[in-house]
């Protein structure tokens, strides 16, 4: 199990050379912080070429939305030979996490003041999701004492009151301006 993370490591820097990409970290605390660092590098590659991909394909008149379809469920697909666990709660769970770090980033660095106000709800309407999902995953693992499926819909209920006070904000009678 110790050289899991090295051999993750020595793919994901394989498949970035493959992309022409050469990043390096200054430091590297551990094997482990080392894949997960790689791993996002190569998530971040992936999506920036998902993106050209599909703006070449928009420009060609192609409609994109049927290939996000078909194509969706074989992404799920590799992600679920890979997962040692559950795969579709853990891919879920990754990707709704990701969603909120990435709005998080985008809105601001102070939740309670935010730069952007309209992200920032899309933040807290992400963060709803990603409490649901983890709710779901809970509950089909009911009994298990890390998971308790009362502390995450409770985070999903505060959550979903902390939206509705920010999208009342953003339709009041001076809504804020978007970043």
């Amino acid at each position: 199990m110790a050289d899991r993370p090295r051999q993750h490591t020595k793919q994901l820097k394989n498949a970035l050379k493959a992309l022409d990409i050469h990043w390096a970290p200054d430091t590297v605390q551990s094997d482990a912080v080392g894949a997960v660092m790689w791993a996002n590098v190569l998530m971040g590659a992936a999506e920036a070429h998902l993106m050209g991909a599909e703006m070449d394909a928009m420009q060609a008149g192609v409609d994109v939305e049927p290939l996000r379809e078909a194509f969706g469920p074989v992404r799920d697909e590799v992600v679920a030979t890979a997962s040692p666990v559950d795969p579709e709660s853990l891919l879920l769970t990754t990707r709704t996490s990701q969603l909120v770090s990435d709005l998080a980033r985008a809105a601001g660095p102070d939740e309670q003041d935010p730069d952007d106000q309209v992200l920032a709800a899309a933040r807290d309407a992400a963060a709803v999701a990603s409490a649901l999902v983890g709710y779901r995953a809970a509950v089909r693992k009911a009994g298990q004492p890390e998971m308790d499926p009362r502390e995450f819909f409770t985070l999903a209920v505060a959550m979903v009151g902390q939206l509705t006070q920010r999208l009342a904000g953003l339709t009041g009678p001076d809504p804020p301006e978007s970043g």
